[in-house]
């Protein structure tokens, strides 16, 4: 990619279980500027899976491992262990867009899930959008951003509402929701 300027790059990854965000480099090879992103050649998206376990713990215990892992990756910009969920992407000719979700709980059937963080990748940019995900994600390890913004807003897949919890969503993790049985 480096030596023949192929440009657009983004790679889908997982397996780790966890999601991250980063711009895609050749360390120790290439010149690599993280708050600006430039020198890199692509970007890479990485989703955990609904029902796979992520870095255990509590959501605290699971920040913290997200924030060594970003403090001590150059080019890794965003992860995050505790939430299982997905991501979508909306491709155009104009950019990239990310959109990960995560589910409060998968120990109980439920339809809420929370909107984790939104990235974008312009055409021909090769490289996250500065500020990374507007600055801020629902929740983190964000590397040069403000960081976390809880909202408490939940999604209810079921009924297409939105609704801000109240007490937070970190109190809602592991609510028991009866079985359509």
């Amino acid at each position: 990619m480096y030596e023949n300027d192929i440009g657009n790059n983004v790679m889908l990854a997982g397996g780790s279980h966890a999601n991250w965000v980063s711009d895609l480099v050749w360390l120790d090879e290439h010149d690599y500027d993280p708050a600006t992103g430039a020198g890199s050649v692509g970007v890479e998206f990485a989703g955990t899976a609904v029902s796979s376990s992520g870095f255990g713990g509590t959501i605290m215990s699971a920040r913290d491992q997200a924030g060594s892992l970003v403090e001590d990756n150059s080019e890794l910009q965003w992860n995050e262990g505790y939430y299982r969920g997905y991501f979508e992407l909306q491709i155009s000719y104009d950019s990239v867009q990310a959109s990960y979700f995560g589910c409060l709980s998968v120990a109980y059937r439920n339809p809420l899930e929370i909107g984790l963080a939104n990235f974008t990748v312009q055409s021909g940019a090769n490289r996250l959008q500065r500020p990374i995900a507007g600055g801020t994600v629902e929740s983190r390890y964000l590397k040069g951003g403000e960081g976390f913004d809880q909202t408490n807003a939940t999604f209810n897949t079921e009924t297409g509402v939105w609704n801000i919890t109240s007490g937070g969503i970190f109190n809602q993790m592991f609510i028991a929701y009866p079985d359509d049985e």
